[in-house]
């Protein structure tokens, strides 16, 4: 099962990382269609660039939902479980950060810094999965 859990802790950080390279892709799209279009877009050529971004973003969260209930199983230890805690309840955040960021920036402003901090918590996640394994790996004696 740990063998399980480590590898869903790197497709997470494939999702991050995917995550974040939408949301450039979003942010592109709306300035291309400014380009196109002249000086404004409507909400709806908004939407559809970021559409991809807010979609999987749900995803993302469930995902990291599954790991630490996977974590859970694996009995990977309390602290470790703990960061899974801390990055269940940034991507809440990340989400609700999100909703009302678009009614006051300065809130949809930790947004994005909020992400980065996700990708180093879930850099940190997958590394530590990779250390538990490389202990657990019994070193192979040299044939004399």
């Amino acid at each position: 099962m740990r063998t399980v859990y480590w590898i869903w802790s790197m497709v997470v950080l494939v999702m991050v990382i995917l995550q974040i390279g939408f949301a450039g892709y979003g942010a592109f799209y709306a300035a291309h269609k400014l380009e196109d279009e002249g000086s404004s877009i409507t909400d709806k050529t908004f939407e559809d660039g970021f559409g991809l971004h807010i979609g999987f973003g749900y995803l993302v969260w469930l995902a990291v939902m599954i790991l630490l209930v996977v974590g859970v199983i694996a009995g990977i230890g309390k602290w470790r479980l703990g960061k899974h805690g801390v990055l269940a309840v940034l991507l809440t955040l990340q989400i609700l950060l999100a909703w009302f960021g678009g009614s006051v920036p300065a809130i949809g402003s930790l947004h994005p810094l909020n992400a980065f901090v996700i990708l180093g918590l879930t850099l940190v996640i997958v590394w530590g999965g990779w250390q538990a394994r490389k202990a657990a790996t019994p070193a192979v004696a040299p044939a004399t």
